[in-house]
């Protein structure tokens, strides 16, 4: 496998619907990936989410494109990706340097329970105001942590996570299916 490529929409079709951007993305990229991951948040229905915006441009990308070696798998949070940021207290505390608990951050103790905030961003966000002050350690946005928190991250913890563990049964189905494991 190789390394990672950033797919976005052509200029010509910014104001198409999803599915139309989606796939002349991949359009333009045909031949340079045999896995396409979509995200998009689920805004407290994940399985509607990937019904509404993933499946169509799934869908659309295996009539409209020649190749059978590509596959899309859709990344969709309950809510938000910042959920998942919220899932592993020790990842958080890593990144943001801080040794307060999950308690003090504000964060639930449980993987699993990130699925019920209703605001994952601003929770995210009041972890970061509540280790960083009031004066926002150079200046530094809480988002600018996501790669640093995505490193540290046991996956252990992420697959305490319902929406999570779908997505990795997705992408090991799609592995199985293009031959990179059996």
């Amino acid at each position: 496998m190789g390394e990672v490529l950033g797919l976005y929409t052509p200029i010509n079709y910014r104001d198409a619907d999803l599915a139309t951007q989606i796939l002349e993305a991949a359009r333009e990229a045909e031949g340079a990936f045999n896995i396409l991951f979509v995200h998009t948040d689920g805004a407290g229905d994940s399985a509607a989410a990937y019904e509404q915006r993933i499946q169509p441009a799934e869908q659309r990308i295996i009539l409209e494109l020649s190749s059978q070696n590509e596959r899309i798998v859709g990344v969709v949070p309950v809510r938000e990706m910042e959920a998942w940021t919220l899932a592993d207290g020790d990842a958080l505390r890593s990144a943001f340097g801080t040794v307060l608990d999950n308690a003090a951050l504000g964060i639930p103790t449980k993987a699993r329970e990130v699925e019920g905030i209703l605001d994952p961003k601003q929770i995210f966000e009041q972890a970061y105001v509540k280790v960083a002050g009031g004066k926002r350690r150079s200046k530094r946005k809480a988002a600018d942590f996501f790669d640093a928190i995505g490193e540290r991250v046991r996956l252990e913890r992420l697959r305490e996570v319902p929406a999570y563990q779908r997505f990795e049964e997705e992408l090991y189905n799609v592995l199985v299916e293009l031959g990179y494991v059996s």
